[in-house]
């Protein structure tokens, strides 16, 4: 129990700062929401006018400005209702609303990235280690070494290659062969029946980075696991590779659960780029728009969730990673 709440603790302290490094870096910001909300419209509108405006959104009062904020989370009505991250400047809407919108999309995205990263990562990975140690223990077999050796820089190559880069040089070849990717028509959980085909071109181009670093971390594990005392031992009893290697797989269990917490805020992180790209109406499309119109409830929304959704990430993997050590010991 007191593990669980030392790191709540820790959690709650630890999105108050973002909170308040995300309200002072966007107060830092040029321009003003005024310019957003009325437009053109501000030059027909006097100077009591325009301050009107501003008092009533504590635009010159940062720090009741971000006690209001606050407060919406703590007030149980409010929290209960659409005001609890306050309304969007640029449509009057609530945040909650807005965001929760978007939130299928990005749900959908980073899903599939985070699976096919592991799926195809660690199995990949596996095979890596294979090849290193039938390298091993053959040294005349040249051919083995160069495919291993053309594997890994090839990949390595990949993930030098930035996912904004792969995602343009994807489109550009679907402007030769248009039957590549289905028009920009995304829609999450609708009616559309190609919506799944057009999510996973982006989801596989985000994933990529993660899942050649997912292959590359689970090489490393299994190839230092197989040169460990138990394993010659068990090579030297007789018993076969699977059991072996099933044995390798459970003991290399708790690093790749680490490797969890770090890759779902990566993905998180990289959505923006993919959703923009790919005109995907996701959280990531919607924080780009929220910055460049000045939109700072959606921003501190936005930020907050994201911020959640590392922080919840980091303690789920720190409870399975207790857990499993727990069981082991």
């Amino acid at each position: 129990m007191s593990f669980l709440l030392k790191r709540t603790i820790y959690a709650l302290v630890t999105l108050l700062v973002v909170s308040l490094v995300s309200f002072a870096l966007m107060r830092s910001l040029p321009a003003s929401p005024i310019d957003v909300m009325l437009g053109s419209a501000q030059k027909d509108l006097s100077e009591a006018d325009l301050q009107k405006v501003k008092d009533e959104l504590a635009l010159d009062r940062p720090a009741e400005q971000y006690g209001r904020w606050l407060l919406s989370f703590i007030d149980s009505n409010q929290a209960k209702s659409n005001l609890a991250m306050g309304l969007s400047y640029k449509d009057g809407r609530s945040v909650k609303e807005v965001i929760m919108e978007r939130i299928p999309a990005t749900v959908a995205l980073v899903g599939l990235s985070l699976l096919i990263s592991f799926a195809v990562g660690i199995p990949l990975g596996g095979g890596l280690a294979f090849l290193e140690q039938e390298k091993r223990q053959d040294k005349s077999r040249s051919g083995t070494r160069v495919f291993a050796a053309s594997v890994q820089t090839f990949m390595a190559f990949l993930y030098a290659l930035p996912n904004f880069f792969l995602a343009f040089l994807f489109l550009a070849l679907c402007a030769v062969l248009p039957w590549l990717y289905p028009p920009p028509s995304f829609t999450i959980f609708g009616g559309n029946q190609g919506q799944w085909f057009y999510l996973i071109a982006p989801a596989f181009i985000l994933s990529l980075r993660r899942l050649i670093k997912a292959a590359f971390y689970t090489r490393s594990l299994l190839i230092a696991e197989l040169d460990k005392a138990y394993v010659i031992a068990a090579k030297a009893r007789g018993l076969s590779f699977s059991r072996i290697f099933k044995h390798v797989l459970a003991n290399c269990k708790l690093p790749l659960a680490g490797l969890l917490s770090v890759q779902i805020p990566a993905l998180i992180g990289g959505s923006v780029l993919i959703e923009t790209i790919f005109c995907i109406p996701g959280l990531g499309r919607l924080s780009v728009e929220s910055a460049l119109s000045r939109n700072y409830p959606v921003m501190m929304g936005l930020t907050m969730l994201y911020g959640s959704a590392v922080v919840l990430a980091s303690f789920l993997s720190d409870l399975f990673s207790r857990r499993l050590t727990i069981n082991e010991d």
